[in-house]
Parts: structure tokens; C-alpha cells; sequence
């Protein structure tokens, strides 16, 4: 957990964090940032999944911290201007690269995750869990939402796909495992 600006960041977040969860949404780290966080990395991006909330609601809770912009209309990403932040609602994909997405704010975390290229990006925290906890000498591993072993295949240094039907539907995920085997010196598992 050496990203500091992570967490400079992330207090930043507690305020917008609050105001989601009044609104009756569970919003989530996702995707590589946590994976980044796990290994000790920088993060670029900070995706955050948002539950239990229409797109609409979240766009207007939002509001309340600045102008918001729908970066990806077709995949239901918001963004507010002054926070590097994708916010978005948990989704289901059709197969191939133009997929038929449709927005499910009741998923659950792994229901939302399962359509993740490999396990190492299938993990999520529960950020209104880390709000409620300022103070507290929590790990990390503690807070991380791990249905499909990324961890242990984080430890094991193994790139595993989440499922392998989903996986084979996206043609370009073999091209990211290619590019994760030079920048974490992992190994595909078969």
C-alpha cells in the first residue's frame, strides 16, 4: 500500500462517499485500482462501481460537488469536474467489442464482477465501509471484496481469467493478459 496519493485522494472522496450512501448507494473501488493498491502501485485511474442507485440518482448526488459529465454514455461512466474519477453503475455486457450494455444498480458486487477480464481485476473495497472506519488500524486485505481469488493469484503471480466463456468474448483481453505479463512479470495460467 505504497500509493499515499491514493489515500490524499481518497479523503477527498469521503465527502461525495457520504452523500452516495445517504442516497441509499454502496459505492466501491474497483477494477486495477484496487488490484494497483494490492501490488503497491500507483494508481492512474480510480474507478469507483456505484449499487443500489439509478444512474440518475447518482448523477444528481454528484451535482451537489460540481458539474458532472457523462464521459461514457453507452457504459453509464460520470464524471465530476475537479476529482480524476470514473463513477459508474454496475453493467452486463453482451459479447464481442461493441457490446449491448445494460446498467443494474441492484447487482451484486460479484455479479458485477464476474464480467472482469482476470481475478487480479475482479476485487472491489466497499468505500462506505472505509468511511465509517477513520482511525481504525485495518489492513487492506481486510477491506477487499475477493469472490474469484485474485489475491491468491496475485501471490501466486498467475493471470487467470474471472470465466472463461466471457473471457473468450472480447478478442482484446488476450491483448491486456500479453500486456500484463511485462508490467507485473506474471505467468497466464492454462
Amino acid at each position: 500500500m505504497k500509493d499515499k496519493s491514493f489515500w490524499e485522494k481518497y479523503t477527498k472522496l469521503t465527502p461525495l462517499i457520504n452523500a452516495i450512501k445517504q442516497a441509499g448507494g454502496i459505492a466501491y473501488l474497483v477494477g486495477g485500482s484496487v488490484r494497483d493498491l494490492v501490488l503497491g502501485k500507483k494508481i492512474k485511474d480510480i474507478d469507483i462501481e456505484v449499487h443500489k442507485i439509478s444512474l440518475e440518482k447518482l448523477e444528481d448526488t454528484l451535482k451537489q460537488f460540481g458539474p458532472v459529465k457523462l464521459v461514457g454514455k453507452q457504459f453509464g461512466v460520470l464524471r465530476v469536474h475537479g476529482f480524476d474519477v470514473d463513477w459508474s453503475l454496475p453493467r452486463r455486457d453482451s459479447s464481442g467489442r461493441k457490446p449491448k450494455v445494460e446498467l443494474d444498480p441492484n447487482m451484486t458486487i460479484e455479479q458485477a464482477a464476474k464480467r472482469r477480464d482476470l481475478t487480479m481485476n475482479a476485487m472491489a473495497i466497499d468505500l462506505t465501509k472505509l468511511v465509517e472506519l477513520p482511525g481504525t488500524k485495518i489492513s487492506l486485505t481486510d477491506l477487499i471484496i475477493d469472490p474469484y481469488g485474485g489475491l491468491d493469484d496475485i501471490a501466486k503471480k498467475t493471470l487467470r481469467a474471472v470465466d472463461d466463456k466471457l473471457f473468450l468474448e472480447d478478442p482484446l483481453r488476450f491483448f491486456r493478459v500479453m500486456q500484463f505479463l511485462g508490467r507485473f512479470e506474471m505467468t497466464p495460467c492454462p
